[in-house]
Parts: C-alpha cells; structure tokens; sequence
C-alpha cells in the first residue's frame, strides 16, 4: 500500500502567506488544505515555515490553528472573528479546548447555515451523549448537507453501540465524499478496533491530511506505524500530536516507547547501507553516459545529482523544452540498472538498498497506459474501488485492469478479510467494462 504520507510534493514551493493572501473564506481554507496538508512531510514545512520571520499576522493563526495549536491560534484568529469561515474556524478551537458555551455563543447562524449547524453538532457530538446528538440533528436536520447528516446519523448510532450501523453510515458517506474527513477517522477508529490495521492506517492517514489537525488521530496512526516497525514515522505522528498538545502524556508516552525502540534496531549494518545509499545518490550526473541534449536539460533544470534526478516525475520531465521521448527512455534505463526510478519518495530510497545493479523483467518494467482504448492496460485506479477492495489490490501488487482480470474468485476470496461484499463490487466493476474474473 502507499503511503499518503510520503510525497513528492516541493514543499519548498508551499508558502502559506501567498496561499493565505486576502480575505479569508471556505473556498481559500480549502485550497491551503489541498495544497499544504498532503503529507507528514508538508506538515513539518508548515511548522518549519513557523519559525521563521515570515510567519505573521493571520496567515500564523491559520497555520496555528491547522496544526491544532488551538491556543496560540486563538487571538489571532478572534481579530477576524467577523469572516464567517475565521468564526467557524474559532469555534472549532473553542470545541478542541473543550469551552462549548463560548462555540455555542460565536455559531450564532447555527440554527440556519448548514456549515454552522455542522460545527455545532461537532461540539455535542464530543459530550458523548446520543441521546442529545440525537435531539441536535432532528432539530438541525434539514439544513445539513445530506453527507453530513448521514455521518451525524453515524455517530449516533456508534455512541448507542450500534458499530455495524456506524459502519454503515460512514462508507456511505465517503462513497459519497472520499474526503469526509470525520466519516474517515470515526471509520478508522472502527475498522482499527475489529483489527483490520491496514485499512485503519490508510484511513487515518486520509483523515490527517484534512486540518485542523486530529491529536487522537495521530496518536492512533502512530501507534500503528509503530506496530509494523516504522519508528521514525511512529515518532513523526506523536510529534504532531504533541505540537498540538504539549501536555498530552498519552503521546509523550508512546513517542519515547518509539524512541527507544528505534536506538534498539540501530546497526553498524544499517549505517553502512544509509551510507552507501547516500553516497550513489550524491554521484554527479555527470558521470553517466548521457546525450548531449540530455545532459543540457538537466542542467538547465539545476538537476546535478542522482539523487535530484529520482524526485521527478516523467510528467515534469517531458514538460521541460526539448525533453522528449528519447532523452526520457535513456534516463530511465541509467536509473533500472542502478535499481531506481524516476519519481522516488523519500520513504522509498529509505527503505532500498540501493547500488547494486538489478533486472527488472520487461513484462514489470511496462507501465499502465491511462490513454490506452484497450481497458486491460489502464491502470487499477480507474476502478474507483473502495477502501477495502483498494487494500487487496495492493497486497496482490496488481497495477491494471488487466492484472485483476486474470485473478480468479478463488484467488481474491483467499485474501486476510476479503469477502463477497468485495468481490461483488470488483465483479460489477469489471463487467461495466465488458471484462470478468478469469475462470
């Protein structure tokens, strides 16, 4: 599975105040989400960005308050309490810090603006009383987006111990919305209880990457990255958490179990792969046998070492003048032969041992075509699967249309928690392509 944590997004190029210039409303809120808050390693340049003179005025109490800095964020944003997209952001700090009164007093359009009456069930939700969330939403019901009252329904039925009805409710609502994000953590939190860590991991990592950042989110996901033995991204989520909450013991605790789990599986072997790895990405581009025209391109893209190389992507290549189709395809064969590719995460060439030369088979090395009329070779992703079905996708390394129709019922059915529900949404998918499961 990939991580939605890893990126190859310039963060350098992510300035919050260009992002964050002019008046405040929903629809600039959620541009700086979509463009900042795509992964861990975004999220540290926001806090990075932070520290450095730059960061004034309300551009630092927005960033503040998606980070979940609630109380450093809230003088800040009180100066603008007048914009209805600061006023709901304030009254979403109010409910994280537990002053439900002063949320209640500043949602004063609760009663007739969707957004608000929203914000306003998040507080009671947060009582943990059903029995009022209930009263709430049948009182609010028919200003509330349809998504959202779905997901209130949700909540309602999980704080009566209803989790099959929950569950229900959320994979409704992100069938719906793919970027719902409480839908995504109360599904996560669910999912993680039954033990189905994979697809609670995907779950959470979703829901993070929709601020205003979830303490309780980050903690659980830690807690599961620290279970698969990823220790630095463990400690990177119990970092967030902290930030948000200094005195959070709970994340205190679990990032020093993490830390010293990670000085335990330290090694001399693992300093000498980290150095041998370092080393062949610090070779100079030019000591490969390249073109002319290709080693002047890179030049002009300031790509000066291997390691600059295997950050881009064939898009951002192809997209440079005079870089075609040719210079691609000898760069390409440099990086398989030295058992790397073009757009590289950093988690990724973290986890290789890089250097050796390798052997790739053809049939590995050919690509999903998106363009292709032939639907076989498109990629997976244009299945839409859900969540779930995604999961078994990935565990059978399956990349097209193709791969999956040539697996047999027999062989998903075989798959850790893969049953009829899934196959039936597969089965479905690849008829409405004229394709089916072999056998």
């Amino acid at each position: 599975m990939t991580e939605m944590l890893a990126t190859n997004e310039p963060t350098e190029s992510l300035d919050p105040n260009a992002l964050l210039r002019g008046e405040i409303s929903f629809a600039v809120l959620d541009t700086f989400r979509s463009k900042v808050f795509r992964s861990i390693n975004a999220v540290e340049h926001v806090r990075d960005w932070l520290g450095s003179p730059q960061a004034q005025g309300l551009p630092r109490s927005l960033a503040l308050w998606a980070l979940g800095r609630h109380r450093e964020a809230l003088p800040g944003l009180l100066a603008q309490k007048q914009s209805p997209a600061i006023a709901d952001c304030i009254a979403r700090s109010y409910i994280a810090l537990g002053k439900f009164s002063e949320a209640e007093a500043i949602l004063t359009l609760k009663g007739t603006d969707g957004r608000q009456a929203f914000t306003w069930l998040l507080a009671v939700e947060s009582t943990m009383d059903a029995a009022r969330l209930h009263k709430e939403l049948e009182r609010c019901k028919s200003i509330l987006e349809p998504n959202d009252r779905t997901f209130f329904e949700g909540r309602v039925r999980e704080l009566s111990h209803d989790s099959e009805g929950a569950i229900a409710c959320y994979d409704q609502v992100i069938g719906l919305a793919p970027d719902h994000k409480y839908a995504l953590f109360r599904l996560a939190v669910n999912v993680d209880l039954r033990g189905e860590d994979e697809e609670a991991r995907e779950l959470y990592e979703r829901s993070l990457m929709i601020p205003p950042v979830n303490s309780a989110c980050v903690i659980n996901l830690g807690v599961l990255y620290e279970d698969i033995g990823n220790y630095r991204r463990a400690m990177q989520c119990f970092d967030l958490a902290l930030q948000a909450n200094p005195e959070d013991e709970r994340a205190r605790l679990y990032r020093r179990d993490a830390a010293a789990a990670l000085n335990m599986y330290y090694d001399e072997d693992q300093e000498r792969r980290d150095d041998k790895r370092n080393k062949l990405l610090r070779t100079p581009i030019n000591d490969f046998e390249l073109s002319v025209r290709s080693r002047n391109c890179l030049a002009k893209m300031n790509i000066r070492t291997l390691g600059d190389l295997v950050k881009k992507t064939e898009a951002e290549l192809l997209s440079y003048k005079n870089f075609g189709e040719t210079s691609l395809a000898e760069i390409k064969e440099i990086l398989k032969n030295k058992g790397l590719h073009l757009g590289m995460t950093s988690d990724e060439l973290m986890s290789r041992d890089l250097g050796e030369t390798v052997d790739i088979p053809d049939d590995v090395e050919e690509q999903p075509d998106p363009q292709s009329p032939d639907p076989v070779r498109r990629p997976i992703t244009e299945l839409d699967l859900s969540v779930r079905s995604r999961r078994i996708v990935d565990l059978l390394k399956v990349r097209t249309i193709g791969d999956l129709s040539s697996k047999t019922e027999a062989e998903l059915l075989a798959c850790p928690n893969f049953g009829q529900t899934s196959l039936n949404e597969i089965k479905t998918k690849l008829d409405e392509l004229g394709l089916s499961l072999r056998g």
